[in-house]
């Protein structure tokens, strides 16, 4: 195995990742042939296959996958940083600065927005344009590992010296201030609340003021405003670090859980073992 050529290393470790040889050769700027042939001439020298063909297309076996490590390791010898590309929510961004801050020099994340789409989510993760998605559950595939990641109550955010609202929440002080809405799809935001109750006249009737992708943003209006939003706990701490803000718990009827997952490619399972993105 030591001896088999690098560019047939990243051949056979791009169609593990794109689960497709015609998808490969398109990303290696190669023809399907090559590829082809490249497997072909593995398998002789071998002595096995090294991929199963089936009707949804090549799938990787432990020769493959072994093949695929082999290259992994080589690329991290000549790499001087870990990169990694990391697609989240600019709150769970913020949680995770003293996890990230604290790893060591050679580690280097490139943040990016997260799509609003599960399916273009899973793409980018299967294709490898996105190393780490922190989100909503998304559907599961044979390829992502996904985790659990973190799990919190939601709480009423305002601003602390609210024209209206003082110590407590009431469905009164629901009803009568206006809404900051986070904009996802629906199918991103119910993978991550439970019991959510946005069918419920309570929800559908909001006087809305503002929808933004961006929490962040949200937060700030929300410190210099009257707006109100609806938030998971657990970003609260580093919100009032930062603006002028209070949380209030919500009336019974409001009450929901927030949960979200971290996913990444199987071929990454041993480097994040390694690393400790939590939020302590």
């Amino acid at each position: 195995m030591n001896k088999i050529s690098l560019q047939k290393l990243k051949i056979i470790n791009e169609v593990i990742e794109c689960e497709s040889a015609t998808e490969a050769a398109r990303r290696l700027n190669i023809s399907t042939s090559a590829i082809s042939y490249t497997i072909k001439g593995l398998r002789d020298y071998l002595g096995t296959d090294i991929f199963t063909r089936t009707k949804l297309g090549l799938k990787p076996n432990e020769t493959s996958l072994a093949l695929q490590q082999r290259y992994r390791e080589i690329m991290s010898l000549n790499s001087t940083k870990r990169k990694f590309h990391v697609a989240t929510y600019s709150l769970i961004e913020l949680l995770l600065t003293n996890s990230v801050q604290a790893m060591e020099g050679n580690t280097l994340f490139h943040f990016q927005t997260m799509d609003e789409n599960e399916e273009e989510r899973l793409r980018k993760l299967k294709l490898r344009e996105v190393d780490i998605d922190i989100g909503g559950k998304l559907p599961d595939d044979i390829s992502i590992t996904s985790k659990r990641y973190l799990q919190s109550d939601t709480t009423i955010l305002v601003r602390e010296n609210h024209s209206n609202i003082k110590d407590s929440f009431t469905l009164n002080d629901w009803e009568n201030n206006t809404h900051l809405r986070w904009r996802r799809d629906l199918g991103s935001i119910t993978s991550m609340i439970d019991e959510i109750k946005f069918a419920d006249e309570l929800f559908l009737n909001r006087k809305i003021s503002w929808e933004s992708p961006n929490l962040l943003t949200m937060a700030w209006l929300c410190a210099n405003s009257d707006a109100i939003m609806v938030i998971p706990e657990i970003f609260v701490a580093p919100l009032k670090k930062l603006f002028a803000l209070k949380s209030l718990t919500p009336p019974v009827e409001l009450r929901m859980k927030f949960e979200c997952y971290i996913h990444y490619h199987r071929a990454l399972n041993s480097e994040l073992n390694q690393l400790d993105l939590t939020f302590i």
